[in-house]
């Protein structure tokens, strides 16, 4: 996964240097492109989800409104943001079951990839040591996830390899 977004991406990046050959498996048989017209919707909240996204080129907007973990007298907080080539979402769905919290929108014509969650976790789950990297990461991530707004942007941060 030599692709600039996941060439950011902490998890990746581990695994790219520790295991060339399960990143060449997960491109080979877990990555699929995905073109969505200016105007289209790509998913919508309440869906179920099974992908992450990657953005490769264009423009897409997220909306979502959600419940904020810590105050249970305010409403729910939007979430509005502007997405572009090189960000991602819905990462969660690699590591938990998820549901899309928002409505993502592309507000160009766009380039996706969509890394599925089931072959990610069949192909990553063959090899002992990226295995158990992927458990702690999934941890670290949750854990994350629990602690602040819930959204398809939640990113997991800086994550030290094994």
């Amino acid at each position: 996964l030599r692709l600039p977004p996941f060439s950011a991406h902490p998890f990746f990046v581990n695994l790219r240097n520790g295991h060339p050959h399960l990143v060449r498996r997960l491109c080979q048989e877990a990555l699929m492109p995905m073109l969505k017209a200016e105007g289209e919707m790509v998913f919508f909240a309440g869906e179920l989800c099974s992908r992450m996204y990657v953005i490769i080129n264009g423009r897409a907007q997220y909306v979502a409104s959600v419940q904020q973990q810590d105050s249970t007298n305010s409403g729910p907080a939007l979430v509005k943001r502007v997405l572009h080539g090189g960000q991602w979402l819905s990462e969660a769905a690699l590591w938990t079951s998820w549901v899309h919290r928002g409505d993502l929108r592309a507000l160009t014509d766009c380039l996706f990839f969509a890394l599925d969650a089931s072959v990610f976790a069949r192909v990553i789950s063959a090899h002992k040591s990226a295995h158990s990297f992927a458990a702690a990461y999934a941890r670290k991530f949750v854990e994350g996830l629990n602690r602040g707004l819930q959204t398809d942007l939640v990113e997991a941060g800086p994550v030290n390899q094994q």
